[in-house]
């Protein structure tokens, strides 16, 4: 896996509400993704080389753009 780093980082909480936990997205990478309320993401759960776990989110919304499955 080959990622291109573009230079932006933010840090993340997780909030809990009920059964389920969510995490934050920083308002100007949502406002530069030209994201809206209630626009679905989909994110899939990885590995790096380390064995470290890691969230991929692709940003734009759209379903089966990648080699994972939900």
């Amino acid at each position: 896996m080959k990622l291109k780093p573009l230079g932006i980082g933010w840090k993340s909480r997780i909030i809990f509400k009920r059964a389920t936990a969510y995490i934050s997205i920083n308002k100007l990478v949502v406002e530069g993704c030209n994201l809206e309320k209630g626009k679905e993401l989909y994110s899939y759960l990885a590995e790096d080389e380390k064995a470290r776990k890691i969230i991929i989110t692709y940003l734009d919304g759209k379903k089966n753009t990648n080699k994972f499955k939900v």
